[in-house]
């Protein structure tokens, strides 16, 4: 028997996809506000801004700033971080998907640390205050446009030449207000509802009137933005500033009212469970009744009958 030989058919080859996996090791994907760019090159002669890293003024930690090229003003720079992304930077590819961004930022902010450490008890020049020897880029905001409303929270002693200021906390937490005032002001302008966990366009809520029109809930949502810029006592002392009612006693409130309701729900069913356990226990305040024999039919009546004369066989197995 002769077995035919399939022909051999010839794999074809495989596409060899070539890929650029360089990764530019230097270069971000960022999106920069154009205030940092208005005084540029073509205005000052000087270059691209500079990113710095400054002491956050919340956790004294380090954080990434952005001065523009005069150091006029400054912004904070933002990391937004998603799992598996990347990005297409011309003929390579990025695996690094994190996306930068800038926001400004009042330089007064970043200043209050300071203020609030070294001229609490005396008066200080200003750059002398600015001096850190951690981060010796804190100098930059000297030449800041913001901090010619440094009034706003501090006292100035002396002449203008000596440039001293003296920390004011009253002063400081009018302004505060004035800047949390603000920011509730555009979350409703911009239709931002307001939860408790966090807040969503209101494209997508649809808030009760209660909610829509609850003025306190903007405003304790704006202190929690403006006191992410704050050391945790400030943000307390302007919490009680603003006469905003503590979260804890609502929490204590909706607790009670939970745990009387649930009381009052359980009493009908305790109700129950004692009636029915009294039903099967005895009343001796009543005579107490023999039941009835039950009634024989006309077949229990004739097996008996037939019964009465034999017997048990048990009786077989007793002894004589």
């Amino acid at each position: 028997m002769k077995v035919a030989k399939m022909p051999r058919v010839k794999a074809s080859p495989k596409k060899c996809i070539k890929s650029n996996l360089q990764q530019p090791a230097s270069s971000w994907v960022f999106l920069l506000k154009g205030e940092a760019l208005e005084l540029s090159e073509q205005y000052t002669g000087s270059g691209t801004p500079d990113i710095v890293t400054l002491r956050h003024p919340n956790t004294g930690e380090s954080a990434v700033f952005l001065f523009s090229p005069v150091n006029n003003s400054v912004q904070e720079v933002l990391t937004l971080n998603e799992a598996k992304r990347s990005w297409f930077i011309d003929e390579s590819v990025k695996s690094d998907g994190k996306l930068q961004l800038s926001t400004p930022i009042d330089p007064i902010f970043l200043v209050l640390p300071y203020l609030r450490k070294y001229c609490t008890a005396y008066a200080q020049p200003l750059d002398q205050l600015l001096r850190d020897d951690e981060f010796p880029e804190t100098e930059r905001l000297l030449k800041s446009s913001g901090l010619s409303y440094l009034t706003m929270i501090a006292d100035r002693k002396g002449d203008d030449e000596l440039n001293a200021f003296k920390y004011n906390e009253e002063k400081t937490l009018n302004w505060l207000k004035k800047k949390t005032e603000r920011v509730a002001d555009i979350l409703k302008q911009k239709n931002i509802h307001v939860t408790g966990s966090g807040a969503v366009s209101s494209n997508f809520v649809k808030p009760a009137k209660s909610e829509s029109n609850d003025q306190d809930a903007h405003l304790r949502y704006a202190h929690g933005i403006v006191s992410e810029y704050l050391m945790d006592d400030l943000s307390l002392k302007l919490l009680k500033f603003l006469e905003l009612p503590e979260e804890t006693s609502q929490l204590n409130l909706k607790r009670k009212s939970s745990s009387s309701t649930g009381q009052d729900a359980k009493k009908p069913k305790l109700e129950d469970e004692n009636r029915s356990s009294t039903s099967n226990v005895l009343d001796l305040s009543k005579p107490e009744t023999k039941p009835k024999p039950p009634t024989l039919t006309t077949k229990d009546k004739a097996r008996a009958k037939a019964a009465s004369g034999s017997k048990s066989i048990s009786s077989f197995f007793k002894k004589s």
